[in-house]
Formats: C-alpha cells, structure tokens, sequence
C-alpha cells in the first residue's frame, strides 16, 4: 500500500473482513450449547460489525480516521445498525452507567443492583436481526470493492 487511493481500497477490504468475521461469529451460535458461550459469540459478532464504523487510524489519511459511513447501512437495517454500535459503545466495550440506568437495591443486608442492559434472550433475539444486516451489508461492500476495483486501482 504505497498511497491514499490504495489505503482507502484496503479499508474497505478490511471492513468487508470484518463484517464477513460478524457473520461467520454467529454461524457458530447453532452449535453452541451452553448460553453463556452463545452469548460471548454474540458479543464477539457485535464488536467485529461495529468495527468498521468506530474510527480507524489511518497512514496516508490526513483529514481523520477511517469511518465507515452509515449510509452503506441497507435502510431495512438502520434500527439494528443503531442498536449493534449502541450496544458495542456502551454496553460491551464500556460499562456507561448512565446507559444501564442502575438501582442500587436493598433487602436486609443484601445489596442488589438491578439496571436495563438486555437480557441472555435480548441478545439471542438481536442476533438474528444482525445476522440479515451483516448478509446485506457484505454484499453491498463487496459491489463497492468491485467497482473501486474498476474505477482506481
């Protein structure tokens, strides 16, 4: 990679590697069987999707870091787009208090926090929603590579 037209070739590359991870991450879900494992693989699928989308440093880029923008979102998908980069930001890579919305219980001399992060069958549930998204969404990074192909290199 020897310049700014060839780095932006191979971000897309590497978004496309990173969706395609997503995918291939819950394709293992039907043979898992223990749910806190399903749950990790489901995690580890958010963070590779939301990959492409969170700033990557660039090496000829001079004006910010690599982004995929949300407009390769199919639009059938934006709501779960939202919801992958929602989860990823503030509930998998960081704990954000104010997102979880906690309540410090008390029962006798037990405390309890009890908060609004999704559930074992929320995040079961979401995963099938971002599965259909990262199928479309490798297919459309796929025509872009293609043409970029075509077009610059």
């Amino acid at each position: 990679m020897d310049n700014l037209t060839e780095e932006r070739y191979v971000f897309f590359r590497f978004c496309a590697g990173d969706i395609q991870e997503c995918k291939k991450t819950l394709a293992l879900l039907d043979d898992a069987t223990n749910d806190l494992i399903r749950l990790a693989l489901i995690k580890s699928a958010i963070i590779s999707y939301a990959r492409p989308f969170s700033g990557n440093q660039p090496q000829y880029r001079e004006a910010g870091k690599w982004r995929l923008d949300a407009s390769f979102v199919p639009l059938a998908h934006i709501e779960t787009h939202r919801r992958a980069i929602e989860y990823r930001n503030k509930l998998i890579a960081h704990t954000d208090i104010p997102h979880r919305k906690p309540q410090l219980l008390n029962a006798g001399l037990d405390w309890a926090i009890g908060h609004d992060a999704p559930s074992y069958d929320d995040y079961f549930e979401f995963s099938a929603a971002l599965n259909a998204l990262s199928l479309e969404l490798f297919n459309v990074l796929c025509a872009k590579i293609k043409n970029y192909e075509r077009e610059s290199l």
